[in-house]
Formats: structure tokens, sequence, C-alpha cells
């Protein structure tokens, strides 16, 4: 009879190690696979419009139903500008950290406007936070629209609903004037 709990007991700890294991470690591999794609020389810190098959295999969604695109960035030497242009519709720019944690979310009744510029940079660690001269407030007065993030590395992910497969040309055309610009912080500089 103890021979029995034991070897259940011992299955009841495999199984949740392996669970843990495959909680813990496989939403980064898949987020990498997805930020990546195909191609393992995939543009970072640059704007991407996704053809039909690169936004099924992120998004899951048809041509049909939307436009997307995306920028894989890595601000870890400085910081990332994003331009973007989307169509009069309904919209979003969504953040994931490489591991898939959701970052920052705006969309167009959020942001009332479909012409932004918005700045991403690295969230300062508690030691940048101590030794910084001037206090917090002062520093997000001074930053205009940007957001801190505390992973270096992700995707910026433009997404927009077509009421109608017909728009997908127009809106194609707009969100092509968006841009992802690097911006390397003096730190970083030779």
């Amino acid at each position: 009879m103890r021979a029995w709990l034991f070897w259940l007991a011992v299955a009841l700890v495999i199984g949740a190690v392996t669970h843990l294991s495959y909680v813990l470690i496989a939403p980064s591999f898949a987020m990498q696979r997805l930020m990546v794609g195909e191609s393992e020389d995939a543009p970072v810190n640059r704007f991407v419009l996704l053809d039909a098959a690169a936004q099924m295999r992120l998004l899951g969604e048809t041509e049909n139903e939307a436009v997307s695109a995306k920028c894989v960035f890595d601000i870890g030497d400085g910081e990332l500008s994003i331009a973007a242009e989307m169509p009069d519709t309904f919209w979003s720019l969504t953040l994931y950290s490489n591991k898939g944690a959701d970052l920052y979310t705006i969309n167009d009744r959020q942001a009332g406007i479909d012409r932004f510029k918005l700045t991403v940079k690295r969230a300062p660690d508690l030691s940048d936070i101590l030794s910084s001269e001037q206090s917090e407030n002062a520093r997000a007065l001074s930053d205009g629209w940007s957001v801190e993030v505390p992973e270096p590395r992700g995707i910026a992910v433009f997404w927009m609903a077509l009421d109608y497969p017909e728009q997908r040309k127009l809106f194609t055309d707009i969100l092509s004037r968006s841009a992802c610009t690097f911006t390397a912080s003096q730190n970083a500089l030779p």
C-alpha cells in the first residue's frame, strides 16, 4: 500500500513540475516565434506591414477581417519612436513584451486622433530613480506622449478592423505612412 502511495506522490510531483515548466517557459518561446516569424533576420526597430499569411499567423485573422502591421523592438540601448498614421476606423496599437505580457494598449477612442507619435522608453530601475536629480513629475512632464516599459524587447502590433474587404487597399495605404525609428541613448554612443 505504501509503495502505491509513494508512486502516486512521485507521479503528482512530476506532473506538477512538468506543468509549471510548460506554463513558465512555453509562452516566451511562442512569443519569440511570433515576433521573428519564419526568418531569423527579421527587421528590428522597423515598421513592417503584414501580408495575409503573416497576419493569420500572428493574429489569427484573415485579410478580409483586418489590416495589421508590426514593429519588433529592442530598446536596450535607446528608445523607439512610433509615428503612427491610422485610418478613420476602429484601431488599436498594443505593445507586448518578448514574454507575451501586454505592456501598453491604446485605441482610436482613447487617443482621440488618428495620427500620433509615441515614444517607447525603458523604465528606469531603482538605482536610476534614486540617483536621478529631477523629480518624477518633472520627468513625466518633459516626456510628452511616451510610455516606459520594463522589458527591453518586444513587439508593437498595429491593428485595424475592416468593415468591408474593399477597404483593405485604402487602409493599407494609410497605415504604410507609419514608422518605427530607433534612437540610441547618449550612453550607448561611442
